[in-house]
């Protein structure tokens, strides 16, 4: 097996910090996985998906506002999100990104990794994202993507459109973000959330194809991250995997041209260069444990 280790800061005159990562065997015991996915919301007839949220519009939803900030009280406090591989490029300067595997389905999924314990976002700090970006799935707040059925001549199309959740705690604030302007045109803030569930729809058709070229190149290897804060302290990412880089180097240029035509060779560097932000990680949370 190999083993990386990555210096950190040493709280209150403990022992260093370390970050091991080491190949190891699949380990599907891990407990919940704090994850918010996102909810596919269908807005057509004679489906068998319970309609349980409403196509935005600037008539019913003229006066909507929507509190954007950051809270515990609506999930932003996870330890890590699902994240795609449309929001590789801005992500990884900011997070650890490891792949998952579903047990049940085997589908690989990537997760942003946001804090070292359960229900710990260490990017959050006094109602604020103290980051450039975050996940497209925190961000979208009560809004998702549904698909409106549309008949043709001869055809039946799906037209994609904004789903809102209007029993969601989000809504309804007076001193909100404004979703539409006042003579009904989208405000920046839902130009925001566009963009961010444009990233959802695009990434999860891209994220089947990006796995699937990496297991076809044999370049997933499951990985074990272990963290030590303190000499008594130690910290488990398990049943995660990641590129395998030896296998990346060594191959052909065959293989190489096919990554680079699919343009999705700078998404391996983009996750393997996000491992360094484990480090960020120790030093937020030393940070936070010296002001306790």
């Amino acid at each position: 097996s190999t083993k990386r280790t990555l210096a950190g800061c040493c709280p209150r005159g403990t022992s260093s910090d370390t970050v091991s990562l080491r190949r190891s065997p699949p380990d599907y015991g891990w407990g919940p996985v704090f994850v918010y996915f996102f909810p596919l919301a269908y807005a057509a007839s004679e489906t068998r998906y319970a309609l349980t949220k409403r196509i935005l519009n600037n008539v019913d939803h003229k006066d909507l506002r929507i509190d954007a900030r950051p809270d515990r009280r609506y999930g932003d406090c996870a330890n890590r999100a699902l994240v795609f591989a449309t929001e590789y490029a801005d992500l990884q300067r900011e997070f650890p990104i490891l792949i998952w595997q579903d047990a049940d389905s085997q589908e690989f999924a990537g997760h942003a990794i946001l804090g070292l314990e359960k229900d710990e976002n260490l990017f959050i700090e006094n109602g604020e994202w103290q980051t450039r970006s975050s996940p497209a799935t925190l961000a979208r707040g009560p809004f998702s993507i549904g698909y409106q059925r549309r008949e043709q001549q001869d055809s039946e199309s799906a037209a994609i459109v904004v789903m809102v959740d209007e029993d969601h705690p989000r809504c309804g604030m007076e001193n909100g973000e404004a979703v539409f302007l006042e003579h009904g045109g989208e405000s920046p803030y839902l130009e925001y959330i566009r963009k961010a569930l444009q990233k959802i729809e695009d990434g999860m058709r891209a994220d089947r194809f990006f796995f699937g070229l990496l297991q076809k190149l044999d370049l997933l290897e499951p990985v074990s991250i272990k963290i030590s804060l303190t000499e008594e302290k130690q910290i488990a990412f398990n049943g995660y995997h990641t590129v395998n880089q030896e296998r990346l180097a060594n191959l052909d240029g065959s293989s190489l041209l096919e990554l680079n035509r699919a343009g999705v060779l700078s998404l391996v560097f983009f996750m393997a260069s996000s491992l360094g932000n484990f480090q960020k990680l120790i030093e937020l949370k030393n940070a936070r444990s010296s002001m306790l």
